[in-house]
């Protein structure tokens, strides 16, 4: 057991390490370049050479201790800065499986459905101006026309972000397939699954949750440009990683959760006692789906 506990340890060291204080130091760093240069000198490395080496200087008589003290303080600065990069990350989570609600969210998922619309209408131009060319150019506005058509089939946004589509379109899916309430199933349905996948599933969360960790430091850094204007630009590029990242792994989780329904749905059954019918043959998996959501929410009387 002392083993296990100590291998364990180091395991939550080495993530602790690696994904919030490596990052807070390299936050740091960029504040006090930020502090030090400002907007009149925002890439004056001489300056801040200067700087170092005046502390340098002034700390040479200091004892070990005061350096060790200096070096503590650095690291707890850098581990709040990656608990505070988390708790942003967790916000972001919220809002990008968020439901069209509420003022701000409801403008945003009206802004998508327009601009899917005209996405729309510049196809159906483009498909018309195609059927009145001939030759080459008709081609060229052929294969331009295909894919405006192709843009077309994009089904109608739902929530406010791609990544709550993604999330809510597995839940319609489930439904529509199996009479299968997700949400309650799930927990259930994971106990059985095997380890490969659950290791699949694991990845794919993980990833989600580094990307918007990534999206906290995003907006951590985005701070910085208050008192030096290159953070913005670093800000914009890292919170553009975060949300390719987080729609890439986002796809990738969905399609794992569905793919763990599709085939292990039967399995659960078995370990409920599930049955579409009293002493019959299950016929559809919608009718074994419905069957599970009826025993879950206690409907069948077994509660």
């Amino acid at each position: 057991m002392s083993t296990l506990l100590t291998g364990i340890g180091t395991r939550i060291a080495e993530r602790w390490l690696q994904t919030v204080v490596l990052a807070g130091l390299l936050w740091i760093a960029a504040l006090v370049i930020a502090v030090r240069l400002g907007h009149t000198h925002p890439f004056d490395a001489g300056r801040l050479t200067a700087w170092l080496d005046e502390i340098a200087r002034d700390r040479a008589g200091q004892s070990t201790s005061a350096t060790l003290l200096v070096a503590a303080a650095v690291l707890l600065a850098a581990g709040a800065a990656g608990l505070a990069a988390g708790a942003l990350g967790g916000v972001f989570q919220r809002l990008w499986g968020a439901a069209g609600t509420g003022p701000v969210l409801s403008w945003v998922l009206r802004r998508r459905r327009a601009r899917r619309l005209r996405r729309i209408e510049r196809a159906r131009r483009s498909i018309a101006r195609a059927g009145l060319h001939h030759g080459r150019g008709a081609r060229l506005l052929l294969s331009h026309a295909g894919y405006a058509a192709r843009r077309r089939k994009v089904p109608e946004p739902v929530r406010p972000t791609r990544i709550g589509d993604v999330f809510h379109g597995v839940a319609v899916r489930v439904r529509r397939r199996y009479a299968l309430d997700l949400e309650p199933t799930w927990p259930r349905l994971w106990a059985l699954l095997p380890e490969t996948l659950r290791a699949d599933l694991v990845a794919a969360r993980q990833a989600y949750d580094a990307a918007a960790r990534l999206a906290g430091w995003a907006l951590l850094y985005a701070a910085l440009a208050l008192l030096w204007w290159p953070a913005a630009p670093i800000a914009a590029a890292v919170l553009a990683t975060a949300v390719v990242r987080a729609r890439d792994a986002a796809s990738l989780l969905a399609v794992l959760v569905e793919s763990s329904v599709d085939l292990h749905l039967t399995d659960l059954a078995e370990r409920l006692g599930v049955s579409a019918r009293d002493g019959e043959e299950v016929v559809t998996a919608t009718e074994l789906g419905r069957a599970i959501t009826n025993h879950l929410a206690g409907l069948d009387g077994t509660r």
